[in-house]
């Protein structure tokens, strides 16, 4: 007798089926190449939760809600360990495994993931010429150009920092950084009242998510000297040479400089 289900199935929830149908090597024989693109679609699966929660983090804050940007950059700093996690498996990749379907994903290649340009987007790494000379898709451009005029998360903690009378002025002159560097420290020497506290952990949670993406950066630039050498990347870019240029990028530059003001 056949059991009737009600409800919601699981695998028509999830789209299992949709979602299992997706991966589709182009190298015949190449056994690896199953392995680079489930973990690339996953690092998309994360990166698209990544803007989620900071599209969140960023809206609360812009509403004057510290308290309100702290789960959903808890649940971002988590993600971003995942991102370096998912390396070690990538790192199973041998190069002659690589070389065996690397060839037939040219001009592909990581630097057109439009997601991961959006979290930098969000981040203040607004580099306006890589997008053009970047062959993104006209979605991915779109979506860019939209969050060009956006506030960063910088600018959105910057912005709650005023709602609660403190002064954390807009503009990237000296005076300007000079002034907020001050309310930073002040914050960080107190933050013993409800709303300087949420303040003090966000900055701190903001950074957490600027170290993760740093190290992410530090140790997919080791993976790809193991798996390519010096050659160039997929795209055309500088491969290993330009990875290693992106290390020192970071997010919030005055909440690292902060740090001398204490």
């Amino acid at each position: 007798m056949a059991v009737e289900l009600s409800g919601t199935d699981y695998g028509a929830y999830l789209r299992i089926h949709d979602l299992l149908d997706l991966q589709q090597p182009l190298s015949e024989g190449a056994h690896d190449e199953m392995l680079f693109i489930v973990i690339h679609q996953v690092y998309e699966l994360w990166f698209k939760l990544l803007l989620h929660e900071l599209d969140r983090a960023s809206a609360e804050l812009l509403d004057g809600r510290p308290q309100g940007a702290v789960a959903p950059l808890t649940r971002a700093s988590r993600v971003d360990e995942l991102l370096i996690a998912q390396l070690r498996v990538l790192e199973t990749l041998t190069p002659d495994g690589f070389m065996a379907f690397r060839d037939p994903l040219k001009p592909a290649s990581g630097l057109q993931s439009g997601q991961f340009r959006a979290i930098e987007y969000l981040g203040g790494l607004r580099d306006l010429e890589q997008m053009e000379n970047l062959e993104l898709s006209e979605h991915d451009r779109a979506e860019l150009r939209r969050r060009r005029d956006q506030p960063t998360l910088y600018e959105a903690l910057c912005a709650c920092l005023r709602l609660q009378g403190m002064d954390a002025p807009r503009g990237g002159g000296d005076a300007e950084r000079g002034r907020r560097i001050v309310v930073l420290a002040g914050l960080y020497r107190d933050h013993a009242s409800p709303d300087r506290a949420a303040s003090h952990q966000v900055c701190e949670l903001l950074l957490d998510h600027d170290e993760a993406i740093a190290r992410w950066r530090f140790h997919h630039t080791l993976m790809a000297a193991r798996e390519i050498g010096s050659r160039p990347g997929t795209g055309g870019s500088l491969g290993v040479a330009y990875l290693r240029a992106t290390i020192d990028q970071r997010f919030f530059p005055e909440l690292w400089e902060v740090r001398n003001a204490l």
